[in-house]
This record gives C-alpha cells, structure tokens and sequence, in this order.
C-alpha cells in the first residue's frame, strides 16, 4: 500500500521550522534554570549582593564574580569547600594601614572594613573635639592609606619674642603655627620640623628666627709676644720691657643670625688698619734658693756687717758682689749661679760656709782678723 507525501506550501514549512526552535529554546531554558538553581549571598569588604550560581566551590563562585582573594584576606569558607546553603560567602580584604595618635605612629594590616571599625580594634577612642583625617563611615582603601587622630591640646606658641596660647586639635605642628597666625620661611627653625605630628603631651612650641647678613666690622689684631730669657730674675717672674699694642682690622663677615644673636660668622675678607707693636717680656729662669734658713745676729751677719754695712744686695762695681763680697769667679766656684747679689742672704750664707770650709776665714782676711775669726 502506497502513501503520498502531500506536498507542503514554503509558507507552512516556515511555521514548521519555527515551531521545532521554540520546543528546543524552551527546554535549553529549563535546562539552563536547573544549573543556576543555587541562590547565593556574598557579602565583600561589606558590598553585599545576592545571586544564583551553577558554581559547586566556594573558589568557583569567588571567581565567577571577580573575587580574587589574597593569602592575607580572610574568607568566611574554606576555598576549595562545596558550595554551602542558606549561607553567606564574607570577604575581608587585608589593608595596610597607618594609623597615627597624637604623634604616635603604628602600622597595622587590619580586616576591618572603616575608619570606625579599625578605631575600635586599636581601643582608640577620639575625645570630643578631636581631628580624625576622615570620616568614621569612610571605607577604607584595600591599598593601604593614614588615619591621623589628634586630641584637643593647650600650646603656647612662641615667636618674635611673643607668647600666645592657642586651644587647637590640629596635627602637625605647621597646622598648630598657621591656626595661630604664625608665618616661617625656609631659613627659620621649628623644633620638631613642621611636618612633624604633635605629641600628646605637646604644650610648647618656639619658631627661632634665622637671619643671613652681611657686615664690616672694625676688630683688634692682637700683638705678639717676644720672650728673652733672664738668669738674673726668678724663675716664673716676668718683666715687661716694651709693652705691646693691639693693632686694627677692618673685616667683612657673613653672619648667620638667630633670633638676632650671632651663631655663625665667617670672614669673606680682611683689611689692615694698624699693624699692632710686638711686646717684649723677659722672663726669668734663676732656680730659687735651697739653702737653709739662718738666725740674724749670725757670725756670717757680723762679717757681712764688716764687708759690705751688711747689704747683701751689695753691688759697687768694683767686682765684689753681695753681703760677703764674693768675686765672679769664687762664686761660681762653690756652684753659685748668675751673680751673689742676685741671690738671697741664706744663699749667700750657704755659698760662703762651703768657701770657709774649703779654705778657712782667711778668705776674708782684714774682716776675719777685726773680728777674731781663726
């Protein structure tokens, strides 16, 4: 038995070809529907968003949106853990952070997602009327950034010799200058510098006024010194013979000025005014006495009385010298130095007992003989 395929109008095969799409799009969609039938919540760095995955991992459902956790953040769910129900997916990112409190400074890696958030890990709580440099509701960057806290603080601020008081809560000690009105150039000095944060326990600061002129100024030349040895004075005595006289200069120095006393100068060039006169000093270098002490009233006295009327500075010119009338030569003989006159009675005294000892009183023989000295 034959059947007959009735032939088919173009139009009515279209109808036939988009028929059969409709039945295969319908069922790929239903298809599609069962594979994205896990509803998943995932809150990131507290961006949170719900959605429906075909991931099975924890790792899978990260990646699929754009999630790439570092070792260092933390993840509510092992990576490589399934899929869990009725539970959210959380991401803490590790942000490297620099917290300052009254010019103590910390770094932290905190998973803290703002400003508010770190404070209170840190138990740092800002007193009424402090600075924070930003809003306690402000995220913070995942890249790292500063929070700067800075109490309220009395300091009296010191500048072009004036004091004033400022109440301020600000941070740097350039904010603290400029809220009280002052103004520093370059030159000047701020201690600590002005980028410096201010200190809790901050109460003072001084701005020192740094100057940089130009002067001439007239200055002494001091005279030298000429020395001559003397045997005939004492030694450690000096004796001026021509006295000196300080000469003048005229300089021009570059001063550095602060707060208007002088704290470095340097000479750029020097003229002479007035060479000064060199002084001459003699000086004495006769070793002092050793010999013992002898009572007044001694035989040497009575036969110093004959000789010289008993000056023992006796120096007539007619070359005996001293209270026994030594000559030059018999002096230095019994180990006198320079001349006898120069020396003390007990010197002389000693000098002559050595003589007498050696050669008996008729070294002195009319005196010896008046005064019965055998």
């Amino acid at each position: 038995m034959q059947f007959s395929v009735p032939e088919l109008h173009p139009k009515s095969v279209l109808k036939l070809v988009a028929a059969v799409a409709a039945v295969v799009i319908a069922t790929a969609g239903l298809v599609a529907a069962a594979e994205f039938d896990q509803k998943v919540t995932l809150d990131v760095d507290g961006e949170i968003t719900t959605t429906r995955t075909s991931a099975e991992t924890v790792d899978e459902l990260l990646t699929s949106q754009g999630v790439e956790p570092r070792p260092e953040d933390k993840v509510s769910h092992d990576l490589d853990a399934p899929l869990p129900d009725d539970e959210t997916i959380s991401v803490r990112y590790a942000k490297p952070v620099t917290v300052v409190v009254d010019g103590e400074t910390t770094d932290e890696v905190t998973h803290a997602i703002s400003v508010e958030e770190l404070l209170d890990d840190l138990d740092v709580d800002p007193a009424e009327g402090a600075y924070v440099s930003a809003k306690l509701d402000d995220k913070l960057n995942r890249f790292g950034e500063e929070i700067v806290v800075s109490t309220p603080k009395t300091i009296t601020v010191t500048a072009d010799g004036k004091d004033q008081q400022v109440e301020t809560n600000k941070p740097t000690v350039q904010d603290v200058l400029d809220e009280a009105g002052v103004k520093v150039d370059e030159d000047d000095e701020v201690e600590p510098g002005l980028e410096s944060y201010v200190a809790k326990d901050t109460s003072a600061l001084r701005v020192v006024r740094i100057e940089k002129v130009t002067r001439t100024e007239t200055v002494p030349v001091d005279f030298e010194v000429q020395v001559q040895e003397d045997a005939s004075l004492p030694k450690g005595e000096k004796e001026v013979v021509t006295a000196g006289e300080p000469g003048e200069a005229t300089e021009e120095v570059q001063l550095v000025l602060a707060d208007g006393e002088v704290r470095e100068r340097t000479v750029v060039s020097r003229s002479t005014v007035r060479e000064p006169v060199a002084q001459v000093e003699k000086r004495g270098t006769k070793q002092p006495d050793t010999a013992p002490a002898v009572a007044d009233g001694s035989v040497w006295d009575r036969l110093a009385q004959c000789e010289s009327g008993g000056n023992w500075a006796a120096n007539t010119g007619n070359g005996y010298y001293g209270g026994v009338q030594f000559s030059a030569q018999t002096w230095r003989s019994v180990g006198g130095t320079g001349l006898p006159h120069e020396h003390s009675r007990e010197e002389q005294i000693h000098r002559a007992s050595i003589l007498q000892q050696r050669a008996g009183w008729g070294q002195w023989p009319a005196c010896s003989s008046k005064l019965g000295l055998r």
